[in-house]
């Protein structure tokens, strides 16, 4: 609620463009392509009709900071309804000459269309500054020294990943080639996730989870029913910020970590908690070391601090793990 408050004033200044740029356009198109007679009073009630069929539609949707794509179509038909609704009312009551359901038809078409366009012309221009802004530090300037500890951590992530998965990946050459070559597949879309967000402290949660899911498919296709990792479901993750890469290397420490066999599988849970992704899994623990480039867990604690200025929380019993990466929400 505080962050969405801070917004208020932007949001409020991007509603007044979308309104008063939608009524002008709208109404001057609507004139234009229509070769009936109007009087000035039914210019100004057309004006009327249209600006207020805006203003309904800025809060039907351009109060939110973000739309998730699932929205857009949902949006388009309610603006479609709204001008439908208005436009008819003002050629059936308000305008001289008997409707013409065709035309008035395609004139809201022509308006929802104007207003959809300014509509996401000026929130995706938003959303793309406000992402852009994730890929500073946030909060006060960072010290110069700070600075260079985060480009160090951020370019540890690669070559930690790149070991564990060569690893992975010769286990599966030697064992089934075919499962080598759906794992090589999926290999590149997921290092290709951590090269294009390589240069960025944050990340939307939907692409995290999605990336994750993609990581986890790997592991499973080389550990069969050894390993299960689930996803619970998250609502509004395209509004969510994380560390890029966060889940991942909870997942990769997890199997490293432990010890697991089809009857006795680690059972990995990953889901949203009090503005924290939690990632915990059941505790076999390894009683024998194994080589590790060591920089997984403390590189992600570290990123926490300098990027978020908070900590992880750990918390570890003889039969559970769990680590919880705090989240940035709008």
């Amino acid at each position: 609620m505080i962050a969405f408050g801070r917004l208020l004033p932007s949001l409020l200044k991007e509603n007044i463009f979308f309104v008063v740029t939608g009524t002008f356009a709208s109404t001057l198109c609507v004139l234009f392509f229509d070769t009936r007679f109007y009087s000035m009073v039914e210019i100004l009630l057309l004006f009327f009709i249209i600006f207020l069929s805006f203003i309904v539609q800025s809060f039907l949707g351009s109060l939110q900071p973000f739309l998730q794509r699932s929205h857009g179509l949902l949006l388009y038909l309610k603006s479609l309804a709204v001008n439908l609704a208005l436009l008819s009312f003002f050629y059936a009551f308000l305008y001289a000459s008997p409707i013409d359901i065709l035309l008035t038809l395609k004139f809201c078409l022509l308006v929802t269309f104007l207003g959809t366009s300014i509509y996401f012309f000026t929130l995706y221009q938003k959303q793309f500054e406000r992402l852009r802004e994730k890929g500073t530090p946030i909060g006060p300037p960072q010290k110069l020294q700070q600075v260079k500890e985060l480009e160090v951590l951020k370019q540890q992530i690669d070559p930690h990943f790149i070991f564990n998965s060569f690893n992975t990946l010769a286990f599966l050459i030697d064992q089934d080639k075919d499962k080598a070559k759906q794992f090589s597949g999926k290999l590149a879309n997921v290092h290709r996730y951590i090269l294009f967000n390589s240069n960025v402290n944050l990340v939307s949660l939907a692409d995290e989870i999605g990336f994750s899911k993609d990581y986890a498919y790997l592991q499973e296709v080389r550990h069969s029913q050894e390993v299960q990792i689930q996803f619970d479901p998250i609502d509004d993750a395209d509004n969510i910020f994380i560390l890029p890469v966060s889940i991942q290397v909870l997942i990769e420490n997890a199997i490293k970590h432990n010890t697991f066999s089809e009857t006795q599988p680690l059972k990995i849970l990953i889901r949203c908690e009090n503005h924290h992704i939690v990632v915990e899994n059941n505790r076999y623990a390894k009683n024998y070391d194994i080589p590790s480039s060591k920089i997984g867990l403390n590189n992600l604690r570290d990123r926490c601090r300098l990027i978020l200025g908070k900590d992880l929380q750990v918390e570890k019993s003889e039969a559970l793990f769990r680590v919880a990466v705090p989240l940035l929400t709008q």
